[in-house]
């Protein structure tokens, strides 16, 4: 209940001060390293924070939403895919790539912007469509949609 009153109370605050200060798009993960880093979730040396690759959730968005400079065009440019990050098992299930084997959380719990990784996440979902969907299930018809 403090994390999401913390951070909503800052969007209000800084929306509501001029148009200039709106945000332009979602600004949630800045927004959360400033108020993490400046202390504003209670006790700094309490409230932590866990490397990527470990943990109940897999923010899969950092190998899939980056940019890479390219030789090519000499700029930077969006790469949807750093797959060779990802780490799989031998059923294919995205593993952590940080945790130990045998942890709890060593097959990824939690998949966070699977969207972002279009380029392969498709093909991944149609492969193992049973862990997640079953049939006449209403609650899934958006998964069915993306990998139809």
């Amino acid at each position: 209940h403090r994390f999401l009153s913390v951070l909503v109370d800052e969007f209000h605050k800084h929306n509501g001060r001029s148009v200039e200060c709106m945000s332009p798009h979602t600004t949630d993960q800045w927004t959360m390293n400033y108020l993490y880093y400046r202390g504003d979730f209670g006790f700094p040396r309490q409230t932590k924070t866990l490397p990527w690759g470990t943990g109940p959730v897999l923010t899969v968005g950092k190998p899939c939403a980056t940019k890479l400079f390219s030789e090519v065009t000499k700029k930077l440019e969006h790469v949807h895919s750093l797959k060779d990050m990802m780490v799989f098992d031998a059923n294919g299930l995205i593993l952590n790539p940080h945790e130990k084997k045998g942890s709890p959380t060593f097959i990824a719990p939690t998949l966070h912007q699977w969207d972002r990784c279009h380029k392969w996440i498709n093909t991944w979902f149609r492969k193992h469509k049973n862990m997640f969907s079953q049939e006449n299930e209403p609650g899934v018809n958006w998964v069915r949609e993306k990998i139809s």
